[in-house]
């Protein structure tokens, strides 16, 4: 235990010296978008200190809550409350803006967590399969997508505690088949590792943990901390074992780093050819570049348009596309929220564990194999007539139980459900324990579908519907917007969720509400009128707001950020562009990664509250 101690002590300080001296993190003055915290981050070191600031003290990189680089607290390179190398309140050189008028950012680098996907990914790419259970941190889900948490997560010590006893787990499978780390190291080093070829792992495979190549600086630190844990141990196994758990809770592994900077050309601020193949990877497949996409990034043939539809075309065919995407969707629908959900026992006894898995699974297969299937139009998600089931789903949509396994259903003409709205997770991720409550489903919507998010409501207002067995949900509400204080916010989504009121909390028909006619009509803003679910989904298929959000939604949980009217041009651009497609989602992808809206970020006013 007192060698593991000083050992991983000594990899805790060294990696954060790694991190300190990486200029690629450090010494920037912000991050491509100011508004986003993916310009200052806290974080901790690989045993619970913070990157710049003591052991568990929890402060920031350059200072809390600040771009990185940046703010009282003595930024790196610059000084107390100015940007890296500039004055205070201008951008990284000093200039621009006049009294009145905030100077516009200019580039820097942003931090991203690795999701648990990403990190699986990783290590896959790394080590092949690794078939030990790894406790990682859990997700941070913001604005419904894990990516955006990922710009936004603090790193506490219980998380750097999780990523130090995942990096032995793996390190101890790995290391622990001789056979195996010395494929991985490329030879049988001598004891003390004074082989050549150590220096050659060191080099190469720490370039692949960091997604980029070594500097000097770092090789050396690294090599010594193999080369110190040879001699504290006597073997070589252990002095390699060190040095890759060391690396595997850097900071420059744990984070994806994204570094742009102001292009003239176009005004924006453009990703570095780096920084590019790691977005291209971790969008379109999930995990980090190849060796061929980082050395075309490196060689600069990630800076046009055409060099990026080049280096994605092969990413473009593969199946982890279609993952990536049915992830986006799922994440957009928020269906795992089915698998928390809890329902009256009382009312829906099959409703169980085993379901929630079978609603999951069948809302994914809808995803995968209708809305995203090759040449599909988008807008089916909304009003699509298919659906797969189980023998344990089937009851629920009323169709006949397959032998085995999932099979594909087409829902009648005149069916009263249709499109994911008509799917019984996700409905049943948006429905209360012991009853349907058109208030969660249709402020769901109008966020998700309308990128609408109502006010909370006001204090000291009662939010409980009157309780009268002679009166539907819906005239209940009705009753209820009579409140001046109320009806504002429920007239913006008691008309959506109203619509659904033919489906009960886990997604089943139901003829009428307790023997109550169920009047389940309703009209969107620009007019359209429906009844019931099914013409619901058709009128969101056909609303342009309604398209337009889907695309907003894709483009913050890609980017990893919220947008605001900076990016509403690279948003109608990406309209267009669907339209221009035939609404085939996997063809807008082609021209979204080599457009602005994903090479480049736009340039924001910097003001106090976002350096």
């Amino acid at each position: 235990m007192l060698f593991n101690e000083r050992v991983g002590l000594l990899c805790a300080l060294l990696s954060a010296l790694a991190f300190a001296c990486n200029a690629d993190i450090v010494g920037q003055p912000g991050a491509d978008d100011p508004r986003n915290p993916g310009a200052g981050y806290t974080g901790t070191g690989a045993t619970g200190g913070s990157f710049g600031g003591s052991a568990g003290s929890g402060h920031s990189v350059g200072g809390t809550g600040s771009p990185i680089g940046g703010t009282s607290g003595n930024p790196v390179g610059g000084s107390a409350g100015s940007p890296a190398g500039g004055s205070a309140g201008s951008a990284v050189d000093g200039t621009g803006g006049s009294a009145g008028s905030p100077p516009l950012s200019t580039g820097g680098a942003k931090l991203r967590l690795l999701t648990q996907t990403e990190y699986l990914a990783s290590l896959k790419s790394l080590f092949g399969n690794v078939t030990t259970p790894l406790d990682l941190p859990d997700d941070t889900s913001v604005g419904a997508f894990i990516s955006i948490g990922a710009a936004l997560v603090t790193v506490n010590s219980t998380a750097a505690d999780k990523y130090e006893i995942a990096s032995r787990a793996v390190v101890g499978e790995v290391f622990g088949d001789t056979a195996r780390w010395q494929t991985l190291v490329g030879c049988q080093p001598q004891a003390n590792l004074s082989d050549t070829c150590v220096e050659t792992f060191t080099r190469s495979f720490g370039g692949r943990v960091f997604r980029r190549a070594l500097s000097d600086a770092e090789f050396q630190q690294w090599v010594q901390v193999a080369r110190n844990a040879a001699m504290l141990s006597g073997t070589a196994a252990k002095g390699l074992s060190t040095l890759t758990s060391g690396l595997l809770q850097s900071p420059n592994f744990l984070y994806r780093v994204e570094t742009n900077a102001l292009d003239a050309a176009s005004g924006r601020l453009k990703y570095d050819g780096r920084s590019m193949a790691n977005r291209l990877a971790f969008f379109l497949t999930g995990g980090p570049p190849s060796a061929t996409l980082l050395a075309a990034g490196e060689s600069g043939q990630l800076d046009t348009a055409e060099g990026v539809k080049a280096a994605a075309a092969s990413m473009l065919q593969d199946s982890a596309l279609v993952t990536q995407l049915t992830e986006f969707f799922y994440e957009y629908t928020q269906t795992e929220f089915v698998m928390t959900v809890e329902k009256s026992p009382d009312l829906f006894p099959t409703f169980n564990d085993a379901l929630r898995t079978s609603m999951k699974e069948g809302t994914r297969l809808f995803l995968e194999k209708v809305v995203l299937a090759p040449g599909a139009d988008v807008r089916t998600f909304f009003d699509s007539d298919q659906t797969f089931a189980d023998a344990a789903l089937a009851p629920i949509y009323g169709v006949t139980p397959p032998k085995s396994g999932f099979a594909q259903f087409t829902f009648p003409a005149g069916s009263p459900r249709a499109g994911i709205m008509g799917q019984a997770g996700v409905i049943a991720a948006h429905s209360k324990p012991d009853h349907t409550s058109p208030t969660a489903r249709g402020v769901f919507m109008l966020g998700a579908f309308l990128c609408t998010t109502p006010e909370p409501p006001p204090p000291g207002v009662v939010t409980d519907l009157v309780v009268d067995p002679t009166l539907t949900t819906r005239q209940k509400l009705e009753q209820h917007r009579k409140d001046p204080k109320c009806a504002g916010c429920h007239a913006l989504f008691d008309p959506l969720g109203v619509a659904l009121e033919h489906i009960d909390s886990i997604g089943r028909y139901r003829a009428t509400e307790d023997g109550l006619t169920i009047d389940a009509t309703g009209a969107l803003d620009d007019g359209t009128a429906y009844d019931g679910a099914a013409e619901l989904g058709k009128a969101l298929r056909g609303s342009a707001p309604v398209t337009e959000c889907m695309l907003r939604n894709f483009y913050r949980s890609v980017n990893g950020r919220a947008d605001d009217l900076y990016d509403q041009s690279q948003i109608d651009a990406m309209v267009a562009s669907l339209s221009a497609r035939g609404y085939v989602f996997r063809d807008l992808v082609a021209d979204f990664v080599a457009s602005d809206a994903f090479r480049s970020a736009p340039r924001v006013p910097i003001t106090g509250e976002n350096q």
